[in-house]
């Protein structure tokens, strides 16, 4: 019986189907398969190709033809965007052109590759005639016969060009941009023999500062100007009032005026410097002048304003060595600036207390998961619990604004304890805290060492589905500071001495669910701390020493969360994993202030604060407790508190005895 054509279903997009005339579909679908690989490869070969074809390349000059194969003429007909056109003519020689040449539309560059050179005489024909694209002509030389001018460029022709010299009578109405290309940050110097036209011309210029190379647009001619616009992009911040620098120049005299002459060019990078265009007969130049801004004005909305407004009235009722500090101040980059105003303003003193606050918040978290019921804990009818452990905190704070710089401390201390839970339920704690830290002002070059005391203690009482909990104590520091002075005056510092104390406690309540292995705690807590830090009168070599007064600190948070304990039987003993969460809230400030005076004539007082830390946490606990380590279980914990402003963590790792 013959077998029945089979049409593809429709949906199938060309795959056959299957049914009993198969082998005459393999065959169909065969042959389609073949035609789709070769299509796939004729597609593939020219996206390959594509890119390879629009590649810039070089179209050599090599011979001194007015026409024909290896022209001048044939190599400018024949260049395409990015092409490089080179004079490869050993002997050199002059170009006679019998006609105008073809004119230039797009990115075209020229280049000799010989050391003799090649020189076109236009024998009184036109000039060459540039109607767009970016040109560097190189070493270009045209032999004028006494026309003007040799190369003509539109407004839509961007002139650039670096240490080669031009040979040539140039009119350019367009960019003219020194460098090995028109974008910002190319620096190079362009060279005309010859005279340049620049009426209605863009002079696009870069300006590095002082002791960088700066563009500049040579011309060794006459120069015209004529209603052309002056548009300099200062680099960098190393400026200095009364800095001058040169970017047009013309031997033969500087004719015509700017579009903008008057046009006054704030610096980016500086926020006290300008630049004001000057001219003489034969250069424009740039000169930088301080804006006259005060402080205030420029470094408003600041975290750090009171520093600021006190640097303003230094500027001119302070000593004269404050007054000459502040003046050199007004050349320096936004950075330095800022970091200067940072320096002032001392913020170390109230960041010590927040750093106080914060640190002892993350510690009564790493107390509460230490003592607090655990699920060993329920299979003891009473028993004592001493503890010993080391640890080590870090807090970081973030830039708060643009002058409320963060802080970074480093904890490292011992903590000791010893409570006993009675089978009633009962259970009380004391503990000892002692630690040294290291605080950072960051970049400033400012901060303290503090030697730190704690001592407290907990109770507590669960029932069979409710618990409480409270804790509370009192700690003391002693800080030695150090306040690095150098972005007001160079190698000078300030340093002080501080005490403060501390007052904590806290209280929890939660509901308390058993299972054979496990503990799971469901919980609210408030947690409050009162920090301080004397005032202190500084010493030092620098004109800025302060008299700082007290600061005081308060700070109330709640967490609501849950911890999950659970315990397993293992070769060397039973082991306890404790995981808790929760989110902390902080209800009163989230930063810290002081009062300071800067020691001179009249001081006047003046606010800083600390970086602001934000009001909202997670909250994170774990702890091991597992094995035996001197007789004891081995015990290791975790603490944080994380937001997008700050992150106060801490490890510890020690030994727990029951009893």
């Amino acid at each position: 019986m013959p077998m029945k054509r089979v049409t593809p279903t429709k949906g199938t997009t060309g795959m056959c189907k299957m049914t009993r005339s198969t082998p005459v579909c393999l065959s169909t679908c065969s042959r389609r398969l073949r035609r789709s690989i070769l299509r796939g490869l004729v597609v593939g070969c020219l996206t390959f190709a594509a890119p390879v074809a629009i590649q810039a390349e070089d179209i050599e000059v090599v011979n001194l033809n007015n026409t024909g194969t290896g022209s001048l003429r044939e190599a400018i007909s024949n260049a395409t965007a990015g092409d490089r056109i080179v004079f490869n003519i050993p002997g050199g020689g002059t170009i006679a052109l019998g006609s105008d040449l073809p004119e230039i539309t797009d990115n075209v560059s020229f280049t000799n590759q010989n050391v003799a050179a090649v020189i076109i005489d236009r024998a009184g024909n036109g000039p060459i005639s540039v109607t767009g694209g970016t040109i560097d002509f190189g070493e270009l030389q045209i032999a004028a016969g006494g026309l003007s001018p040799d190369i003509e460029m539109s407004a839509a022709a961007t002139l650039i060009g670096n240490a080669d010299q031009i040979t040539a009578n140039i009119q350019a109405a367009g960019t003219i941009a020194p460098g090995d290309s028109s974008a910002a940050g190319s620096v190079g110097e362009l060279i005309i023999n010859g005279d340049l036209d620049a009426t209605d011309a863009t002079l696009q210029v870069d300006v590095n500062g002082a002791g960088s190379p700066n563009d500049l647009v040579r011309v060794i001619g006459n120069g015209t100007v004529t209603d052309a616009t002056l548009t300099p992009n200062f680099v960098g911040s190393n400026y200095s009032i009364g800095d001058t620098f040169t970017v047009f120049s013309a031997t033969g005299g500087l004719a015509g005026a700017l579009t903008n002459p008057a046009e006054v060019f704030q610096l980016s990078s500086n926020p006290f410097l300008e630049a004001i265009i000057n001219s003489n007969p034969n250069d424009l130049t740039l000169l930088i002048q301080d804006n006259g801004e005060s402080f205030t004005s420029v470094l408003d909305g600041c975290g750090q304003l009171g520093a600021v407004t006190e640097i303003d009235r230094l500027r001119t009722a302070g000593t004269v060595t404050q007054m000459s500090a502040i003046g050199n101040l007004r050349s320096s980059s936004s950075l330095g600036v800022s970091q200067a105003v940072g320096q002032l303003a001392g913020a170390i003193y109230p960041s010590l207390v927040d750093a106080e606050i914060n640190e002892v918040h993350n510690s009564l978290s790493g107390i509460r998961d230490r003592v607090l019921l655990q699920q060993t804990d329920l299979d003891s009818s009473g028993h004592w619990s001493p503890w010993v452990r080391g640890y080590g905190m870090t807090l970081d704070t973030s830039v708060e604004g643009c002058m409320a710089e963060g802080y970074r401390r480093k904890v490292g201390g011992i903590e000791l304890g010893t409570g006993y839970l009675a089978a009633s339920g009962l259970g009380a704690h004391g503990f000892a805290q002692l630690g040294a830290a290291d605080t950072d002002m960051n970049t400033l070059g400012q901060g303290a060492d503090t030697d730190s005391y704690r001592f407290g203690g907990t109770v507590q009482y669960v029932g069979e589905w409710l618990y409480g909990y409270g804790a509370g104590g009192y700690g003391f520091q002693d800080h030695s500071i150090h306040r690095g002075m150098s972005s007001l005056e160079p190698g000078t510092s300030a340093d002080g001495e501080s005490d403060g104390t501390a007052q904590f406690g806290a209280v929890e309540i939660g509901t308390v669910h058993r299972g054979q292995n496990w503990l799971w705690l469901s919980f609210v807590s408030l947690q409050g701390v009162q920090a301080d830090a004397d005032g202190e009168t500084e010493t030092g070599d620098s004109e800025f020493v302060l008299t700082s007064s007290d600061v005081d600190g308060e700070s109330l948070r709640s967490m609501v969360g849950v911890s999950l304990a659970g315990t397993n039987q293992t070769g060397l003993g039973p082991a306890t994993t404790q995981l808790r969460f929760g989110w902390l809230h902080e209800f009163l400030d989230d930063q810290q202030s002081g009062i300071h005076e800067v020691q001179a004539v009249a001081p006047t007082e003046f606010l800083v604060q600390s970086a602001n830390t934000g009001r909202d946490w997670l909250s994170i606990g774990t702890q091991l407790d597992w094995g035996f380590v001197l007789g004891g279980q081995f015990t290791l914990a975790y603490q944080g508190n994380l937001n997008s402003d700050s992150t106060f963590q801490s490890g510890m790792v020690g030994t727990r005895w029951i009893w």
